[in-house]
Protein backbone atom coordinates (compact mmCIF):
# COMPACT_ATOMS: atom_id res chain seq x y z
CA UNK A 1 0.00 0.00 0.00
CA UNK A 2 3.20 2.42 0.07
CA UNK A 3 3.01 3.11 3.75
CA UNK A 4 6.01 5.66 2.98
CA UNK A 5 4.18 7.31 0.15
CA UNK A 6 1.37 8.00 2.68
CA UNK A 7 3.13 9.22 5.47
CA UNK A 8 5.23 11.71 2.92
CA UNK A 9 1.49 12.52 2.16
CA UNK A 10 0.42 13.02 5.45
CA UNK A 11 3.31 15.25 6.03
CA UNK A 12 2.61 17.68 3.02
CA UNK A 13 -1.06 17.83 4.37
CA UNK A 14 0.93 19.23 7.53
CA UNK A 15 2.89 21.25 6.48
CA UNK A 16 0.57 23.04 3.59
CA UNK A 17 -1.93 23.58 6.77
CA UNK A 18 0.95 25.12 9.03
CA UNK A 19 1.94 27.20 6.29
CA UNK A 20 -1.29 28.59 6.15
CA UNK A 21 -1.82 29.28 9.82
CA UNK A 22 0.49 32.11 8.87
CA UNK A 23 -2.27 34.06 7.51
CA UNK A 24 -4.76 34.31 10.80
CA UNK A 25 -1.53 34.73 12.86
CA UNK A 26 -0.64 37.87 11.32
CA UNK A 27 -4.31 39.09 11.35
CA UNK A 28 -3.87 38.46 14.82
CA UNK A 29 -1.35 39.77 15.82
CA UNK A 30 -2.06 42.95 14.15
CA UNK A 31 -5.40 43.11 15.21
CA UNK A 32 -3.98 42.66 18.88
CA UNK A 33 -6.22 39.67 19.40
CA UNK A 34 -5.48 37.02 22.48
CA UNK A 35 -5.59 34.38 19.65
CA UNK A 36 -2.40 34.83 17.92
CA UNK A 37 -0.58 32.76 20.50
CA UNK A 38 -3.38 29.76 19.56
CA UNK A 39 -2.26 30.45 15.72
CA UNK A 40 1.59 30.34 16.55
CA UNK A 41 1.45 27.62 18.37
CA UNK A 42 -1.31 25.42 16.35
CA UNK A 43 1.42 26.33 13.40
CA UNK A 44 4.49 24.95 15.10
CA UNK A 45 2.58 21.93 16.03
CA UNK A 46 1.52 21.24 12.56
CA UNK A 47 5.06 21.82 10.96
CA UNK A 48 6.98 19.56 13.68
CA UNK A 49 4.41 16.74 13.32
CA UNK A 50 4.66 16.79 10.31
CA UNK A 51 8.07 17.06 10.22
CA UNK A 52 8.13 13.96 11.99
CA UNK A 53 6.09 12.14 9.84
CA UNK A 54 8.87 13.09 6.99
CA UNK A 55 11.63 11.48 9.05
CA UNK A 56 9.47 8.29 9.73
CA UNK A 57 9.10 8.07 6.18
CA UNK A 58 12.75 7.82 5.44
CA UNK A 59 14.04 5.91 2.71
CA UNK A 60 12.48 5.01 -1.16
CA UNK A 61 8.68 5.77 -2.06
CA UNK A 62 7.20 2.83 -3.63
CA UNK A 63 4.17 3.53 -5.33
CA UNK A 64 1.34 3.78 -3.99
CA UNK A 65 -1.99 1.98 -5.11
CA UNK A 66 -5.43 2.80 -5.56
CA UNK A 67 -5.96 1.60 -1.20
CA UNK A 68 -3.17 4.19 -0.37
CA UNK A 69 -4.83 7.15 -2.54
CA UNK A 70 -7.60 6.41 -0.74
CA UNK A 71 -6.28 5.84 2.84
CA UNK A 72 -4.66 9.87 1.82
CA UNK A 73 -7.84 11.15 0.70
CA UNK A 74 -9.92 9.98 4.26
CA UNK A 75 -6.74 11.30 6.08
CA UNK A 76 -6.87 15.03 4.34
CA UNK A 77 -11.15 14.83 5.06
CA UNK A 78 -11.04 13.43 8.98
CA UNK A 79 -7.17 13.99 10.45
CA UNK A 80 -6.37 17.44 8.91
CA UNK A 81 -9.64 18.89 10.48
CA UNK A 82 -7.97 17.90 13.82
CA UNK A 83 -4.85 20.12 13.21
CA UNK A 84 -7.26 22.12 11.07
CA UNK A 85 -9.07 22.92 14.85
CA UNK A 86 -6.41 23.57 17.03
CA UNK A 87 -6.58 27.78 16.73
CA UNK A 88 -10.37 27.09 17.84
CA UNK A 89 -9.94 24.91 20.67
CA UNK A 90 -7.37 26.91 21.63
CA UNK A 91 -8.84 30.22 21.87
CA UNK A 92 -11.55 28.18 24.21
CA UNK A 93 -13.99 26.25 22.62
CA UNK A 94 -14.60 22.71 23.28
CA UNK A 95 -13.00 20.12 21.06
CA UNK A 96 -16.37 19.00 19.39
CA UNK A 97 -17.25 22.45 17.99
CA UNK A 98 -13.69 23.42 17.15
CA UNK A 99 -13.71 19.92 14.98
CA UNK A 100 -16.97 21.05 14.15
CA UNK A 101 -16.13 24.44 12.88
CA UNK A 102 -12.42 22.89 10.61
CA UNK A 103 -14.92 20.23 9.08
CA UNK A 104 -17.16 22.51 7.95
CA UNK A 105 -14.29 25.18 6.56
CA UNK A 106 -12.60 22.58 4.58
CA UNK A 107 -14.70 20.42 3.34
CA UNK A 108 -16.35 23.92 1.81
CA UNK A 109 -19.56 23.40 3.86
CA UNK A 110 -19.81 26.81 5.35
CA UNK A 111 -21.94 25.38 8.39
CA UNK A 112 -20.83 27.20 11.37
CA UNK A 113 -22.29 26.71 14.63
CA UNK A 114 -23.24 29.95 14.87
CA UNK A 115 -22.53 33.31 12.23
CA UNK A 116 -21.78 35.50 15.13
CA UNK A 117 -19.37 33.07 16.31
CA UNK A 118 -17.77 32.99 12.76
CA UNK A 119 -17.53 36.74 12.60
CA UNK A 120 -15.83 37.71 16.35
CA UNK A 121 -12.44 37.14 15.63
CA UNK A 122 -11.05 38.49 12.20
CA UNK A 123 -8.07 35.73 12.41
CA UNK A 124 -11.12 33.17 13.01
CA UNK A 125 -12.90 34.22 9.94
CA UNK A 126 -9.74 34.69 8.06
CA UNK A 127 -8.70 30.86 9.33
CA UNK A 128 -12.18 29.97 8.51
CA UNK A 129 -11.67 31.14 4.37
CA UNK A 130 -8.84 29.79 4.12
CA UNK A 131 -9.30 26.47 4.67
CA UNK A 132 -12.04 26.51 2.51
CA UNK A 133 -10.05 27.82 -0.37
CA UNK A 134 -7.82 24.94 0.61
CA UNK A 135 -10.68 22.10 0.65
CA UNK A 136 -11.77 23.46 -2.45
CA UNK A 137 -8.42 22.93 -4.30
CA UNK A 138 -8.25 19.59 -3.10
CA UNK A 139 -11.63 19.26 -4.05
CA UNK A 140 -10.92 19.41 -8.06
CA UNK A 141 -7.30 17.65 -7.79
CA UNK A 142 -9.01 15.17 -5.75
CA UNK A 143 -11.88 14.63 -8.23
CA UNK A 144 -9.65 15.08 -11.43
CA UNK A 145 -7.05 12.59 -10.34
CA UNK A 146 -9.05 9.85 -9.23
CA UNK A 147 -12.66 9.69 -9.43
CA UNK A 148 -13.49 11.38 -12.65
CA UNK A 149 -12.90 8.38 -14.56
CA UNK A 150 -15.14 5.74 -16.21
CA UNK A 151 -14.44 2.96 -14.21
CA UNK A 152 -16.74 5.44 -11.72
CA UNK A 153 -18.88 7.84 -13.85
CA UNK A 154 -19.53 5.36 -16.93
CA UNK A 155 -19.08 8.13 -19.34
CA UNK A 156 -16.27 10.11 -21.12
CA UNK A 157 -15.79 13.82 -20.07
CA UNK A 158 -13.33 16.43 -20.35
CA UNK A 159 -9.60 14.90 -20.13
CA UNK A 160 -7.39 16.48 -17.47
CA UNK A 161 -4.52 18.89 -18.15
CA UNK A 162 -2.05 16.43 -16.42
CA UNK A 163 -1.22 13.17 -16.97
CA UNK A 164 -2.75 10.41 -14.76
CA UNK A 165 -1.38 7.23 -15.78
CA UNK A 166 -3.37 4.66 -14.31
CA UNK A 167 0.07 2.18 -13.60
CA UNK A 168 1.71 4.91 -11.53
CA UNK A 169 1.33 5.98 -8.47
CA UNK A 170 -1.92 6.90 -7.58
CA UNK A 171 -0.09 9.62 -5.14
CA UNK A 172 1.50 11.63 -8.41
CA UNK A 173 -2.09 12.15 -9.95
CA UNK A 174 -3.22 14.11 -6.97
CA UNK A 175 0.29 15.92 -6.90
CA UNK A 176 0.22 16.68 -10.52
CA UNK A 177 -3.63 17.95 -10.10
CA UNK A 178 -2.58 20.33 -7.04
CA UNK A 179 -0.12 21.62 -9.11
CA UNK A 180 -2.07 22.01 -12.51
CA UNK A 181 -4.87 23.65 -11.13
CA UNK A 182 -3.38 25.79 -8.68
CA UNK A 183 -2.22 28.62 -10.74
CA UNK A 184 -5.71 28.45 -12.31
CA UNK A 185 -7.57 28.62 -8.97
CA UNK A 186 -5.25 31.40 -7.78
CA UNK A 187 -5.49 33.53 -10.79
CA UNK A 188 -9.49 33.18 -10.16
CA UNK A 189 -9.87 33.85 -6.46
CA UNK A 190 -7.53 37.34 -8.01
CA UNK A 191 -9.92 38.24 -10.24
CA UNK A 192 -12.80 37.70 -7.21
CA UNK A 193 -10.49 39.79 -5.17
CA UNK A 194 -9.84 42.55 -7.42
CA UNK A 195 -13.42 43.03 -8.78
CA UNK A 196 -14.71 43.02 -5.30
CA UNK A 197 -12.70 45.49 -4.13
CA UNK A 198 -13.33 47.89 -7.58
CA UNK A 199 -17.05 46.85 -6.67
CA UNK A 200 -16.71 49.21 -3.32
CA UNK A 201 -16.25 46.26 -0.48
CA UNK A 202 -13.23 46.46 2.17
CA UNK A 203 -9.85 44.62 1.38
CA UNK A 204 -10.73 42.15 4.00
CA UNK A 205 -14.27 41.40 3.00
CA UNK A 206 -12.96 41.12 -0.12
CA UNK A 207 -10.31 38.21 0.68
CA UNK A 208 -12.32 36.43 2.30
CA UNK A 209 -15.42 36.40 -0.30
CA UNK A 210 -13.00 35.86 -3.08
CA UNK A 211 -11.29 32.36 -1.20
CA UNK A 212 -14.82 31.38 -0.21
CA UNK A 213 -17.22 31.99 -2.77
CA UNK A 214 -14.63 30.30 -5.53
CA UNK A 215 -14.53 27.28 -3.42
CA UNK A 216 -18.29 26.93 -2.62
CA UNK A 217 -18.05 28.04 0.60
CA UNK A 218 -20.56 30.49 0.56
CA UNK A 219 -18.96 33.02 3.42
CA UNK A 220 -20.14 36.47 3.85
CA UNK A 221 -18.00 38.44 6.47
CA UNK A 222 -20.94 40.89 7.23
CA UNK A 223 -23.46 40.58 10.27
CA UNK A 224 -26.08 40.85 7.82
CA UNK A 225 -25.02 38.70 5.24
CA UNK A 226 -25.04 39.87 1.81
CA UNK A 227 -27.60 42.19 2.30
CA UNK A 228 -24.92 44.38 4.24
CA UNK A 229 -23.36 45.01 0.47
CA UNK A 230 -24.31 47.00 -2.09
CA UNK A 231 -25.60 46.42 -5.56
CA UNK A 232 -22.55 46.44 -6.95
CA UNK A 233 -21.20 43.75 -4.95
CA UNK A 234 -23.36 41.35 -5.64
CA UNK A 235 -23.18 41.50 -9.45
CA UNK A 236 -19.00 41.26 -8.98
CA UNK A 237 -19.69 38.08 -6.87
CA UNK A 238 -22.51 36.55 -9.79
CA UNK A 239 -19.99 35.33 -12.60
CA UNK A 240 -17.66 33.49 -9.28
CA UNK A 241 -20.67 31.59 -8.16
CA UNK A 242 -21.19 30.24 -11.74
CA UNK A 243 -17.47 29.50 -12.07
CA UNK A 244 -17.14 27.99 -8.91
CA UNK A 245 -20.13 24.87 -10.03
CA UNK A 246 -18.54 24.65 -13.20
CA UNK A 247 -15.86 21.69 -14.95
CA UNK A 248 -12.30 23.43 -13.51
CA UNK A 249 -10.62 21.17 -16.06
CA UNK A 250 -12.43 23.27 -19.06
CA UNK A 251 -11.57 26.40 -17.21
CA UNK A 252 -8.02 25.32 -17.07
CA UNK A 253 -7.87 24.37 -20.85
CA UNK A 254 -9.16 27.41 -21.61
CA UNK A 255 -6.51 29.69 -19.78
CA UNK A 256 -4.24 27.49 -21.02
CA UNK A 257 -5.62 27.96 -25.10
CA UNK A 258 -5.87 23.77 -24.85
CA UNK A 259 -8.55 22.51 -27.10
CA UNK A 260 -10.40 18.92 -26.35
CA UNK A 261 -12.02 16.59 -28.24
CA UNK A 262 -14.77 15.33 -26.25
CA UNK A 263 -17.78 17.01 -26.53
CA UNK A 264 -18.56 18.64 -23.06
CA UNK A 265 -22.14 18.02 -22.35
CA UNK A 266 -21.65 18.28 -18.55
CA UNK A 267 -21.32 22.56 -18.73
CA UNK A 268 -23.49 22.68 -21.45
CA UNK A 269 -26.23 21.12 -18.84
CA UNK A 270 -25.11 22.92 -15.97
CA UNK A 271 -25.97 26.14 -18.22
CA UNK A 272 -29.07 24.70 -18.84
CA UNK A 273 -29.97 23.75 -15.30
CA UNK A 274 -29.01 26.91 -14.37
CA UNK A 275 -31.52 28.71 -16.72
CA UNK A 276 -34.11 26.49 -16.06
CA UNK A 277 -33.78 26.95 -11.69
CA UNK A 278 -33.43 30.25 -12.50
CA UNK A 279 -37.27 30.84 -13.60
CA UNK A 280 -38.65 28.36 -11.48
CA UNK A 281 -36.86 30.73 -8.46
CA UNK A 282 -38.23 33.35 -10.27
CA UNK A 283 -41.90 32.46 -10.57
CA UNK A 284 -42.20 31.24 -7.23
CA UNK A 285 -40.91 35.05 -6.15
CA UNK A 286 -43.20 36.63 -8.52
CA UNK A 287 -43.01 36.13 -11.89
CA UNK A 288 -43.96 39.20 -14.23
CA UNK A 289 -41.38 41.62 -11.96
CA UNK A 290 -38.21 41.44 -13.87
CA UNK A 291 -36.62 43.33 -11.18
CA UNK A 292 -36.71 40.18 -9.50
CA UNK A 293 -34.89 38.26 -12.49
CA UNK A 294 -31.30 39.41 -11.76
CA UNK A 295 -31.70 38.27 -7.77
CA UNK A 296 -32.87 34.91 -8.76
CA UNK A 297 -30.55 34.47 -11.33
CA UNK A 298 -28.03 34.89 -8.10
CA UNK A 299 -29.76 32.41 -6.21
CA UNK A 300 -30.17 30.25 -8.34
CA UNK A 301 -26.25 30.11 -9.40
CA UNK A 302 -25.50 30.48 -5.73
CA UNK A 303 -27.08 26.95 -4.78
CA UNK A 304 -26.01 24.84 -8.07
CA UNK A 305 -22.68 26.02 -6.78
CA UNK A 306 -23.77 25.18 -3.42
CA UNK A 307 -22.45 28.51 -1.90
CA UNK A 308 -25.98 28.50 -0.28
CA UNK A 309 -26.59 32.18 0.23
CA UNK A 310 -29.72 34.13 -0.78
CA UNK A 311 -30.17 38.03 -2.16
CA UNK A 312 -33.77 38.98 -2.04
CA UNK A 313 -36.60 37.06 -2.22
CA UNK A 314 -34.98 33.90 -0.72
CA UNK A 315 -36.59 30.98 -2.91
CA UNK A 316 -38.90 28.29 -1.70
CA UNK A 317 -36.60 25.79 0.57
CA UNK A 318 -37.74 22.58 -1.18
CA UNK A 319 -36.65 24.12 -4.50
CA UNK A 320 -33.42 25.28 -2.53
CA UNK A 321 -32.83 21.81 -1.80
CA UNK A 322 -33.22 19.57 -4.71
CA UNK A 323 -30.93 22.55 -6.07
CA UNK A 324 -28.22 21.90 -4.09
CA UNK A 325 -28.51 18.23 -4.64
CA UNK A 326 -28.28 18.61 -7.93
CA UNK A 327 -24.63 20.00 -7.54
CA UNK A 328 -22.48 21.33 -10.27
CA UNK A 329 -19.86 19.69 -12.56
CA UNK A 330 -17.85 16.90 -11.54
CA UNK A 331 -14.43 18.76 -11.64
CA UNK A 332 -15.75 21.78 -9.73
CA UNK A 333 -15.36 22.92 -5.83
CA UNK A 334 -19.21 22.45 -5.53
CA UNK A 335 -20.84 20.04 -3.84
CA UNK A 336 -23.81 17.49 -4.44
CA UNK A 337 -24.82 14.53 -6.47
CA UNK A 338 -23.00 16.13 -9.11
CA UNK A 339 -24.65 17.22 -12.79
CA UNK A 340 -22.22 14.11 -14.38
CA UNK A 341 -23.88 11.50 -12.36
CA UNK A 342 -27.72 12.97 -13.30
CA UNK A 343 -26.34 12.94 -16.74
CA UNK A 344 -25.76 9.08 -16.80
CA UNK A 345 -28.72 8.36 -14.96
CA UNK A 346 -30.88 10.48 -17.09
CA UNK A 347 -29.76 8.07 -20.38
CA UNK A 348 -30.10 5.29 -18.70
CA UNK A 349 -33.55 5.71 -17.71
CA UNK A 350 -34.53 6.99 -21.63
CA UNK A 351 -32.56 3.74 -22.86
CA UNK A 352 -34.82 1.83 -20.47
CA UNK A 353 -38.06 3.46 -21.14
CA UNK A 354 -37.11 3.05 -25.39
CA UNK A 355 -36.99 -0.35 -24.60
CA UNK A 356 -40.09 -0.70 -22.75
CA UNK A 357 -42.18 1.06 -25.72
CA UNK A 358 -40.29 -0.85 -28.15
CA UNK A 359 -38.76 -4.36 -26.65
CA UNK A 360 -38.40 -5.89 -30.24
CA UNK A 361 -36.15 -2.31 -31.29
CA UNK A 362 -32.18 -1.94 -32.25
CA UNK A 363 -30.92 1.08 -30.92
CA UNK A 364 -27.18 0.49 -31.87
CA UNK A 365 -24.45 0.79 -28.56
CA UNK A 366 -25.55 1.59 -25.52
CA UNK A 367 -24.36 5.27 -24.39
CA UNK A 368 -23.59 4.37 -20.77
CA UNK A 369 -20.83 1.82 -20.88
CA UNK A 370 -20.04 1.57 -17.10
CA UNK A 371 -22.53 2.97 -14.55
CA UNK A 372 -22.03 0.82 -11.47
CA UNK A 373 -20.11 3.57 -9.94
CA UNK A 374 -22.93 6.33 -10.34
CA UNK A 375 -25.86 3.71 -8.63
CA UNK A 376 -23.53 2.92 -5.53
CA UNK A 377 -23.30 6.72 -5.36
CA UNK A 378 -26.85 7.04 -5.93
CA UNK A 379 -27.62 4.18 -3.91
CA UNK A 380 -25.37 5.81 -0.55
CA UNK A 381 -25.89 9.23 -1.31
CA UNK A 382 -30.26 8.47 -1.08
CA UNK A 383 -29.73 6.15 2.14
CA UNK A 384 -27.14 8.71 3.61
CA UNK A 385 -29.48 11.41 3.44
CA UNK A 386 -32.71 9.62 4.73
CA UNK A 387 -30.72 8.24 7.72
CA UNK A 388 -29.65 11.84 8.31
CA UNK A 389 -33.56 13.05 7.79
CA UNK A 390 -34.49 10.46 10.42
CA UNK A 391 -32.19 11.05 13.19
CA UNK A 392 -32.51 14.43 13.24
CA UNK A 393 -35.88 14.19 13.16
CA UNK A 394 -36.64 12.02 16.13
CA UNK A 395 -33.55 14.26 18.03
CA UNK A 396 -37.15 16.43 18.57
CA UNK A 397 -36.66 18.83 15.40
CA UNK A 398 -38.85 20.06 12.88
CA UNK A 399 -38.87 18.03 9.89
CA UNK A 400 -38.11 21.36 7.49
CA UNK A 401 -35.04 22.18 9.79
CA UNK A 402 -34.00 18.58 9.69
CA UNK A 403 -34.28 17.60 6.77
CA UNK A 404 -32.41 21.27 5.19
CA UNK A 405 -30.05 20.82 7.42
CA UNK A 406 -29.58 17.15 6.56
CA UNK A 407 -29.33 18.51 2.95
CA UNK A 408 -27.23 21.23 3.80
CA UNK A 409 -24.66 18.81 5.50
CA UNK A 410 -24.57 16.08 2.76
CA UNK A 411 -24.43 18.37 -0.41
CA UNK A 412 -21.77 21.19 1.73
CA UNK A 413 -24.29 23.53 1.15
CA UNK A 414 -24.40 25.07 4.94
CA UNK A 415 -25.92 28.41 4.39
CA UNK A 416 -29.18 26.53 3.52
CA UNK A 417 -30.17 26.06 7.21
CA UNK A 418 -30.84 29.78 6.89
CA UNK A 419 -34.13 29.28 4.72
CA UNK A 420 -35.47 26.86 7.58
CA UNK A 421 -37.53 27.44 10.31
CA UNK A 422 -35.65 27.54 13.33
CA UNK A 423 -32.47 27.50 11.47
CA UNK A 424 -31.68 31.18 11.92
CA UNK A 425 -29.40 30.21 15.00
CA UNK A 426 -27.07 28.55 12.50
CA UNK A 427 -26.15 24.49 13.65
CA UNK A 428 -25.54 25.18 17.23
CA UNK A 429 -30.02 24.48 17.29
CA UNK A 430 -28.93 21.27 17.54
CA UNK A 431 -27.54 18.74 20.40
CA UNK A 432 -24.06 17.28 20.28
CA UNK A 433 -24.67 13.67 19.39
CA UNK A 434 -26.20 15.17 16.13
CA UNK A 435 -23.66 17.63 15.64
CA UNK A 436 -21.21 14.57 14.93
CA UNK A 437 -23.77 13.25 12.47
CA UNK A 438 -23.78 16.33 10.81
CA UNK A 439 -20.18 16.19 10.81
CA UNK A 440 -20.14 12.67 9.48
CA UNK A 441 -22.09 14.09 6.45
CA UNK A 442 -20.10 16.48 5.45
CA UNK A 443 -17.03 14.26 4.69
CA UNK A 444 -19.20 11.80 2.91
CA UNK A 445 -20.35 14.43 0.82
CA UNK A 446 -16.62 14.94 -0.44
CA UNK A 447 -15.87 11.13 -0.42
CA UNK A 448 -17.21 9.29 -3.11
CA UNK A 449 -19.82 6.42 -2.27
CA UNK A 450 -17.60 3.81 -3.64
CA UNK A 451 -14.66 5.28 -1.21
CA UNK A 452 -17.06 5.16 1.88
CA UNK A 453 -18.04 1.56 1.25
CA UNK A 454 -14.63 0.33 0.52
CA UNK A 455 -13.35 1.36 4.06
CA UNK A 456 -15.36 -0.51 5.71
CA UNK A 457 -14.92 -3.46 3.76
CA UNK A 458 -12.20 -5.98 5.26
CA UNK A 459 -11.42 -7.82 1.74
CA UNK A 460 -10.57 -4.48 0.36
CA UNK A 461 -7.41 -3.77 2.46
CA UNK A 462 -6.85 -7.85 2.81
CA UNK A 463 -6.32 -7.93 -0.83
Amino acid sequence: MGLTSILRGFAAMLFIIGAAMAAPFLVAVSGGEDSADAYLFSMALCLLSGAAAMAASVGRAPPSDFRGALLIILLWWTVAPLFAAAPFAMSGAPFADAYFEAVAALTTTGGWLSREGALASPAGTVWRALLQWLGGLASIAIAAAIFIRPAFIGIDTLLPPFPRGEKASFLRPLRNAASSFFLVYAFLTAVAFTALVAAGASAFDAAVMGMSIVASGGFVPHAEGLAGYEAPVLYALTPFLILSGANFVLIARLMGDRRERVRDVENASYVMILIGVTVLFWVAAGAGDMGLLIPQFFNAASFMSTNGVAVGEPPPIIAAMVTAIIGGAAVSTAGGFKILRWLVIMRRAREEIRRLVTPSGVFGQARVGNELGVWIHFIVFTMTLAALVVSLSIGGYEFSLAAAAAVAALSNTGPLIYLAEGGAGGYAVFDEPLRWLLVAGMILGRLEAAVALALFNRAFWRT
